[in-house]
């Protein structure tokens, strides 16, 4: 298969796609669509960034009745940062289908909206396993007609303790239904699960690597006491911006991230123990520019797919090789190029050559890294804020409504306005920093589409 073309995708697909300029499919949309659009299971290994979305999403959008109202396909991932960027890129791709809704449900959303949500179902419904069973046990929602099922990440949803809930949920389904599964990893109890779960499956697998060919790895050798200065000359002596900075648990998160906006970084922290609206206003900022770098756990590790993340750093090394790569794979999605440091003390050293698969293009010292950062030129360029307004979607506002008010009212020119993001209820826009309260009070007492709405400064 050399183009989407081949596939026999119906008019609308086609037309989204070559809207995206995704003309040729990946390695593994090549051997899983054809498959799936036969109707067979699958059980798939893709490496990170490989496409495998659009490898399940393209046969399952196509066969979608959208003249019936019920839950039609299942999704199931392990988290909600997951689910919420499955619909988008679900949404994305079915752009040009009418009449189709594609929810997510998932811990920390309301459930109520959810429930209410529900007198007109999705079509297509992503979530994780603890709130759909929920809405099982609360019978709120019906399952019964589910004709598809995908089992994202799955070897992520056994590792965080969901094979009770995956049980249930197989329970309220169908016994006739096309099953899909994908993992990062084959270890033996997703290999259990395929066997449990699908019927005569056809496998399907492009590398065992979760690295891509296109990131750049550089090793930086330090000791322990070394690392702080050191990696902050390496964010010196590079363009900052996009970087997640990898740490093992929440208060070195905090620690390093603190640290960093000490030294005059963009930085914020990202972890399990923050409140799900923080994590989203963190991920917000990042995703505009306006936080350079986050200091994350593996909580980013998985769903985090960001085209403005071009660098990762492990600061400090995970307990395995599997996160390792999943860290990694972060960056470099999608074709697009990536580089990855790793801090190692001698200790560490030994661990990446035990790992075995792990290789480095490049090492580098904490004194080269010193020489580097005292000869960079940073480039001036002007800091970013974020406007926040309270509509979105459904108040009908639109990415060019918000960009005329910015002209019309705030006089800024258009290549001055930031990434804007436009959410369900919400809208998000980075702004000049140097002028972001004359911006407020002009949008403040000015008007976006003929109506008035709260803005403010997200801080």
């Amino acid at each position: 298969m050399s183009t989407f073309a081949d596939f026999n995708l119906s008019p609308a697909l086609v037309q989204r796609l070559d809207e995206m300029s995704f003309h040729t499919p990946t390695l593994i949309q090549q051997a899983a669509i054809p498959l799936l659009l036969k109707g067979q299971d699958v059980a798939g290994q893709a490496e990170t960034g490989s496409g495998k979305t659009a490898a399940y999403g393209l046969p399952l959008l196509q066969q979608i009745d959208t003249d019936k109202q019920y839950v039609q396909a299942l999704i199931l991932v392990p988290t909600r940062e997951l689910a919420v960027q499955v619909r988008h890129e679900l949404k994305q791709l079915a752009q040009q289908v009418n009449n189709l809704k594609i929810s997510a449900f998932y811990g920390g959303h309301s459930f109520s909206q959810e429930r209410a949500s529900l007198a007109f179902p999705p079509q297509v419904l992503v979530g994780t396993p603890g709130r759909l069973t929920d809405h099982l046990y609360r019978q709120t929602l019906d399952l019964s007609g589910v004709k598809q099922l995908v089992l994202d990440e799955a070897d992520k949803l056994l590792e965080m303790g969901f094979a009770d809930e995956i049980d249930q949920i197989m329970q309220a389904l169908p016994a006739k239904r096309q099953s899909v599964l994908f993992s990062a990893t084959m270890p033996d109890p997703v290999k259990q699960l395929i066997s449990d779960s699908l019927k005569n499956p056809q496998f399907v697998q492009v590398s065992p690597h979760a690295i891509p060919d296109q990131v750049k790895l550089i090793g930086i050798k330090v000791t322990q006491p070394e690392k702080q200065q050191a990696l902050i000359h390496l964010l010196q002596g590079i363009d900052p911006a996009g970087t997640v900075v990898f740490c093992n648990t929440r208060g070195a998160s905090d620690d390093v991230a603190a640290m960093l906006a000490n030294h005059g970084f963009g930085a914020r922290a990202l972890h399990g123990g923050m409140e799900q609206q923080d994590r989203d206003k963190v991920m917000t900022l990042f995703r505009n520019g306006t936080t350079q770098v986050l200091a994350a756990t593996d909580l980013a590790a998985r769903g985090l797919d960001i085209a403005a993340l071009h660098t990762i750093i492990h600061y400090e090394l995970p307990d395995d090789e599997a996160a390792y790569l999943h860290r990694s794979g972060r960056t470099g999605r999608a074709g697009r190029s990536g580089v990855v440091y790793t801090m190692a003390t001698q200790r560490d050293e030994k661990v990446l050559r035990e790992w075995g698969l792990v290789r480095m293009d490049e090492w580098l010292s904490a004194d080269a890294l010193a020489t580097r950062a005292s000869e960079a030129k940073p480039e001036v360029t002007e800091a970013f804020t974020t406007l926040h307004i309270n509509a979105g979607r459904k108040d009908k506002l639109s990415p060019r409504d918000i960009v005329g008010a910015l002209i019309a009212a705030a006089g800024l020119k258009a290549d001055q306005i930031g990434r804007i993001e436009v959410q369900d209820k919400a809208s998000f826009v980075a702004i000049p920093a140097s002028q972001a309260n004359q911006i407020v009070e002009a949008l403040a007492t000015g008007k976006i589409k003929g109506r008035k709405f709260r803005v403010s400064l997200l801080k």
